[in-house]
């Protein structure tokens, strides 16, 4: 594998990393920015100087770039030349929220493919279902094969809708799935950092992300309750105040961050379903917290720094963004370190992140977590 890294600025692309000798050979463009930096950059000329490479990204509420972060017209890319494996594309419209599952299940099987070592997945964050799109890709991969990746985001941080780069159209409404095939190692780890706190509540109604009760009281009430003087600035304010949620049946529990209110009918909607019956409590951090997040993400990888060149798409969730504030670039300094020179990280913060645990390879829909996904060639 060799690397080249690009930035997009004052009009035009600066190469930063000229690894790639031979630029017709290369085969994936991973490439974000913020929407504002999406609608002024000339892809164009990123795409005559790499002819055959395909072209994979989206816009962000903040743009990763090593340990850097952009926002404004900035625009990032990083340009994969695999010599011993190879890539495809598959792209699905966002028609309905319903659709989510199948939507999933779509993805994996236009990949599908003896030689499938994983799978990196990208959506908007409109018309998508983060929970049941995961299900659907876990129902046709079997949970045989690692899927990880993220929904998209903007730089205004109120979940509308973001940008999808697929080759040569920059649309919403749509999910992406890139296939890594052949000699390649993938390597994957999500933590948080949050802790939760207070009495385990149960949901008591809800239907699929939006949440009716708590323990058969109006869910925005208790919420309210909790978050006292902050209350008045919800959503927003939620960010800080995400639900640990442990479905029935699941031995693990996963993070769910609020993205909107009902005042009229009392209910929280969150990124990511949180089933009725389930148990619930309210999780916090701090600074330190994160840091020491990003730090076990990393470690869970079990990536070892090598001679080699590495490509490291780094997620996180923009919730992260609003605790760390002027300190968000330490999380990514973590990671920096820890992964060496050899590696490039691009990467961006997300309304919701993708990813199994280190355990197994079945996926599973996250908020509020770091989430990196590494590849190398052997």
């Amino acid at each position: 594998m060799k690397i080249d890294s690009l930035i997009f600025r004052d009009s035009r692309w600066k190469i930063e990393k000229n690894s790639i000798l031979e630029k017709e050979k290369a085969s994936i463009i991973f490439s974000f920015g913020t929407v504002q930096g999406i609608e002024s950059c000339d892809f164009s000329e990123l795409q005559k100087m790499y002819p055959n490479a395909h072209l994979v990204g989206g816009s962000t509420a903040g743009t990763i770039y090593k340990d850097e972060i952009f926002e404004d017209s900035f625009v990032v890319a990083s340009v994969l030349q695999l010599e011993k494996s190879r890539v495809k594309i598959a792209t699905e419209e966002l028609s309905d929220m319903e659709s989510s599952f199948k939507i999933g299940e779509r993805i994996y099987k236009n990949l599908e493919d003896d030689e499938l070592r994983h799978i990196v997945v990208l959506s908007d964050t409109i018309n998508i279902n983060g929970s049941q799109f995961v299900s659907g890709l876990n129902s046709a991969s079997g949970s045989k094969i690692p899927i990880s990746g993220g929904i998209l985001a903007e730089e205004t941080k109120e979940f509308l809708q973001a940008s999808v780069i697929v080759d040569d159209s920059i649309k919403s409404f749509r999910a992406v799935g890139v296939g890594f095939y052949g000699e390649i190692d993938s390597y994957f780890g999500s933590d948080s950092g949050w802790e939760d706190f207070g009495t385990y509540r149960t949901v008591t109604k809800s239907d699929g992300n939006v949440v009716y009760e708590i323990d058969e009281k109006p869910a925005l009430d208790l919420y309210k309750k909790y978050l006292g003087d902050l209350a008045k600035d919800l959503p927003v304010s939620g960010l800080r105040f995400p639900l640990n949620v442990l479905a029935k049946g699941e031995k693990r529990a996963v993070i769910r961050t609020l993205s909107a209110i009902n005042e009229k009918e009392k209910s929280l909607t969150f990124v990511g379903d949180v089933p009725q019956d389930s148990k619930a409590r309210l999780m916090k951090t701090n600074i330190d917290g994160l840091i020491d997040g990003a730090e076990s993400a990393i470690k869970m990888t079990n990536f070892i720094s090598q001679d080699r060149e590495a490509y490291c798409l780094a997620i996180s969730c923009i919730g992260r963004r609003v605790i760390l504030d002027q300190l968000t670039e330490e999380e990514l300094t973590t990671i920096k370190e820890y992964l060496g020179e050899k590696t490039e990280i691009t990467g961006f913060y997300s309304y919701g992140e993708i990813a199994p645990f280190s355990d197994s390879f079945h996926c599973h829909f996250h908020n509020q977590t770091m989430t990196l996904t590494l590849l190398q060639e052997r």
